[in-house]
């Protein structure tokens, strides 16, 4: 699990949380949340609430702003405008809002195709990310049923045991859920002694979305059965969550690309692995399945491929998988035009900042510039005398290992049709040691990526 370093509170702020022992129970849950938040920035804190109007987030809301200030809380509001009265939603947050003090920002939200449950989520997730700032913690309303229902979502889709995390990145900022250990309960009785009034979503009694088949059906006949059903997943889940969590630790300094050997070997363990890999890069939706069928493509083939959102992929090639944060770079253009790169300048080209340096003749990674140098894409006619012998750039780049999607926009330098280094990866044996009778002072050379 990502964990989050949240901001500090500033001292006036903390004063207010502190001085309120006679609150209610809800705001005494929620202010315990805040005192315990680490402090790390010195900016002062700031949090914002994800505003549906709903009997959840309207009570998180209200709570809040008596806890920390009406000054020191936003309101988002995602109109997804899937629903005739979405408007009518709208002018009741407004109203809200006004009424506490707070600022409301209301974002029109676009849905993907596909499943519109899952787009709305993505969609209000996105505006969320976009809003928050590096010194704000965005608040979200789930309580212990939303927990359960999830839960048993991830079962049925496959997705493992794990439940939503309690905190951690979102965008510039944080989130964080402080009502997970509360029943729903808790939150309307709350309203009901301020006397506030929230909105009923009709979506919420479609029993054709999967969330509302169980909340609806499901759910309260296991619950009939077993009453404590709800503190036991919950249990078990955080056994889950503290395994989670250990496997983050062991495998957060681990680069982008490993051989596939240095992953477990029974298929459990390397499915566990690849997941948590995959969750220390921000995608937290991938299916067990989908990680079995990885694995499949990688032991019966040379290639493999999983796609994920948004255009971010795992690949594996050669027994090396590779996390690709975005292959949009790698997709097939027009070829680059050879872009002229001379010493201490820096020249854009595939997408990257490259220049030319000074080196040691006896580091590793030099050559001696025979003249004008080019950066430029693989093309016909370029060459390089590589392991004693002139070979051609498809032949080149399969020695070097270099994966099949990497190819087209791979940087290579050259001088005339010759290439003499290839990005930063190897160096044309013709060019790595200086012609007799060469000066060496300030003409051997190194390409490196400019920062």
């Amino acid at each position: 699990m990502a964990m989050c370093a949240f901001n500090t509170l500033p001292e006036r702020m903390r004063d207010m949380i502190l001085d309120a022992l006679d609150a209610p129970a809800l705001e005494q849950h929620i202010r315990a949340h805040l005192q315990a938040l680490p402090q790390h920035q010195p900016l002062p804190q700031k949090f914002c609430v994800g505003l549906s109007g709903g009997a959840d987030s309207t009570a998180l809301l209200v709570a809040t702003s008596r806890i920390v200030g009406s000054g020191n809380v936003r309101a988002l509001h995602g109109d997804h405008r899937l629903h005739s009265q979405s408007a009518e939603w709208v002018a009741h947050c407004q109203r809200l809002c006004d009424e506490l003090g707070v600022e409301l920002v209301i974002g029109v939200l676009r849905l993907a195709k596909g499943n519109v449950e899952a787009a709305a989520r993505r969609a209000r997730y996105d505006f969320f990310a976009d809003q928050l700032q590096r010194n704000e913690t965005l608040l979200l309303g789930h309580h212990s049923q939303d927990q359960l229902e999830t839960v048993f979502m991830r079962l049925i889709q496959g997705r493992s045991l794990l439940p939503m995390r309690l905190h951690g990145h979102l965008g510039k900022g944080a989130f964080l859920r402080p009502l997970l250990a509360l029943q729903r309960e808790h939150l309307l009785n709350y309203l009901s002694a301020q006397k506030i009034t929230w909105i009923d979503d009709p979506s919420n009694c479609d029993q054709t979305l999967t969330r509302n088949f169980l909340r609806h059906r499901i759910l309260p006949l296991l619950l009939q059965r077993w009453p404590s059903l709800a503190e036991a997943v919950y249990r078990v889940a955080e056994w889950q969550l503290g395994q989670n969590g250990l496997l983050h630790e062991l495998l957060k300094e681990q680069g982008n690309e490993v051989s596939v050997a240095e992953l477990p070997q029974s298929a459990a363990s390397r499915r566990a692995w690849l997941r948590i890999f995959l969750e220390l890069r921000g995608h937290f939706e991938v299916t067990d399945r989908a990680l079995d069928e990885f694995c499949r493509q990688s032991q019966q083939g040379a290639a493999a491929q999983l796609d994920l959102a948004p255009g971010a992929a795992l690949m594996g090639w050669r027994d090396t998988i590779y996390y690709e944060a975005d292959m949009s770079v790698y997709a097939p253009t027009e070829k680059s035009k050879p872009a002229r790169i001379e010493l201490g300048e820096t020249c854009q080209f595939s997408g990257r900042h490259w220049t030319l340096k000074i080196s040691d003749p006896q580091a590793l990674g030099g050559f001696y510039s025979p003249g004008p140098l080019w950066l430029s894409t693989r093309r016909k006619g370029l060459s390089m005398l590589w392991r004693g012998r002139q070979v051609d750039t498809k032949m080149l780049l399969r020695e070097l290992g270099v994966p099949p999607w990497r190819r087209e926009s791979l940087p290579l330098l050259v001088w005339q049709d010759e290439i003499v280094a290839v990005s930063t990866l190897a160096v044309s044996e013709r060019f790595s040691d200086q012609p007799k009778g060469a000066a060496t002072k300030g003409s051997y050379y190194r390409l490196v990526v400019a920062h």
